[in-house]
């Protein structure tokens, strides 16, 4: 993120927060979509409070079926991930050009990420949602129709 804007020649503090939240928003987004891969794996990525605070451990997640309990931990940990994507994507609208039209692209793959986790429930222990060709004209309008004050047209989380 800071890379791309030291090459679009942008330094001012507020594009430096907006890219940090894009992409720590990215992040976590991936860290969302992948349990059912990482976790087999042993990388544990959902905070310890979080999961205590649902009645969860972190070692036994993995063995953990899909319940209303883990929905609500993965539903939450979006809803953290998809706040920082709202309060970095006005940046896709500042910066010039082709930074910018790829800024609103990315920033409209990751939320539409996690509309597709949405899509199954929060279940995403043992299934990956993943994006495909039908994505990319929805993806497409939505980086079309993006202005600094409605950053995330289209885009509402369940």
């Amino acid at each position: 993120g800071r890379l791309m804007l030291h090459l679009a020649g942008v330094s001012d503090d507020l594009s430096l927060a907006q890219s940090d939240a894009v992409c720590t928003a990215l992040q976590l987004i991936n860290f969302w979509q992948d349990p059912s891969v990482d976790l087999p794996r042993g990388r544990h990525y959902v905070p310890v409070a979080d999961a205590q605070r649902h009645g969860l451990s972190l070692d036994t997640l993995a063995a953990q079926p899909d319940s209303a309990v883990t929905q609500a931990l993965l539903r939450e940990l979006c809803q953290w991930a998809a706040e920082l994507m709202r309060q970095g994507a006005p940046l896709a609208c500042r910066l010039p050009e082709r930074f910018g039209w790829e800024l609103r692209l990315v920033v409209q793959g990751g939320l539409r990420i996690l509309e597709r986790i949405a899509g199954l429930q929060y279940r995403t222990l043992h299934q990956r949602p993943m994006l495909g060709a039908s994505d990319l004209p929805v993806m497409a309008w939505r980086a079309l129709r993006m202005r600094p004050t409605m950053p995330t047209p289209g885009f509402v989380l369940p």
